[in-house]
């Protein structure tokens, strides 16, 4: 017999009781005899014997399983942010099954439909679209919680991060160094709300600190992570699906637009254009921070003060965002009530910025 093959009738016949008395040991109920209860699981452990999680999963109506939607695992902020969700659910006593959707709309309704069909308790949704008419209409009667998705009308808990104030003081740091224009590039904020939230706040606090028009807007990079991996097998690749020579190729030609307008200050909403920033100044025997062009960037996993010179960021605790999200989909999937949390960010000045 194989062992991946034991069924709970080849248990009792082993340990000469019957399936009932299997199934209570199973359990952990008890009234079984202790001597019955031995043979039962030196049974279990001679056959192998994994039960079956669809027949537990009927006989509880739960089945201890928790879907993970992501719309990018080669991002390091996404994967700590995954990783801390998973690792503490697992601690909860729940297994999580992870979807990853490149932001694509159709293989996340895909996901999320694969996911209620294997009958998961509940689903963690991490900085994914719901765009009309399909809203989150499909996610009705299953407990959710949401990361950075920024629903209009959510109705379920939602964590999100409050950028306010860290914008707020990154431009005043810009300010103070006697920079009068900022340049901002907004990443690919097409494909994640986070970073379209993050455009958001700084078209609504910029002009409170530097007044109407000196901060402008660039060019997307829509040449990210995601598409360079979800390109990967592609024949050929796409244009826009180059990697990092490509997001380098962007983003020095938005150095120059910026150059060329005066601009000597450039925050980045994702990171990855921080780096490429980064390159394409050196290449340019430019300076970064002090004698050159200042740089900010939004940085989640706290990688700025590991460059040279260190990278002035913007932060927030990822960490923590993971911790509360699984606590607040456990509330949810028992039934308890749950409210919308807010982390705040942080703006930490390092080397990356200097005087104008």
């Amino acid at each position: 017999m194989e062992r991946n093959r034991a069924k709970i009738q080849d248990v009792a016949m082993l340990a000469q009781t019957s399936i009932s008395t299997v199934s209570r040991v199973l359990s952990g109920r008890k009234g079984v005899d202790p001597a019955t209860r031995g043979r039962v699981e030196a049974a279990i452990s001679e056959l192998g014997y994994i039960p079956s999680a669809f027949a537990r999963a009927m006989r509880l109506e739960r089945t201890r399983l928790v879907g993970l939607l992501v719309p990018d695992m080669t991002s390091s902020y996404h994967a700590l942010l995954s990783q801390t969700i998973k690792d503490d659910l697992f601690r909860r006593g729940y297994l999580t099954m992870i979807g990853t959707t490149f932001a694509d709309p159709l293989m996340q309704r895909s996901y999320i439909s694969s996911f209620i069909s294997q009958r998961v308790d509940g689903l963690a949704i991490l900085s994914s679209f719901f765009p009309a008419p399909l809203g989150t209409s499909g996610l009705s009667g299953v407990p959710c919680v949401f990361l950075n998705t920024f629903l209009e009308h959510p109705q379920n808990p939602s964590i999100n991060q409050d950028v306010s104030e860290a914008i707020r003081a990154a431009l005043e740091d810009l300010r103070r160094h006697g920079h009068e224009k900022v340049g901002y590039m907004p990443g690919p904020e097409t494909k994640l709300p986070i970073l379209q939230n993050y455009l958001g706040v700084l078209e609504k606090e910029a002009p409170q600190v530097f007044g109407a028009g000196a901060v402008k807007i660039c060019a997307r990079t829509e040449i990210s992570i995601m598409s360079s991996y979800a390109n990967f097998m592609a024949r050929p690749p796409s244009e826009e699906s180059l990697g990092f020579k490509g997001r380098c190729e962007k983003v020095g030609s938005i150095l120059e637009s910026l150059l060329s307008e005066g601009v000597k200050a450039v925050i980045a909403g994702y990171g990855p254009d921080a780096l490429a920033l980064y390159l394409c100044l050196r290449s340019r025997g430019l300076p970064i921070g002090r004698g050159g062009v200042s740089v900010i960037s939004f940085d989640h996993v706290s990688i700025g003060e590991l460059l040279s010179p260190s990278l002035s960021s913007i932060e927030a605790p990822v960490g923590r965002m993971g911790l509360m999200a699984s606590e607040s989909l456990q509330r949810a999937m028992e039934g308890k009530s749950t409210e919308n949390r807010k982390v705040e960010a942080s703006y930490v000045h390092r080397q990356s910025v200097g005087p104008a």
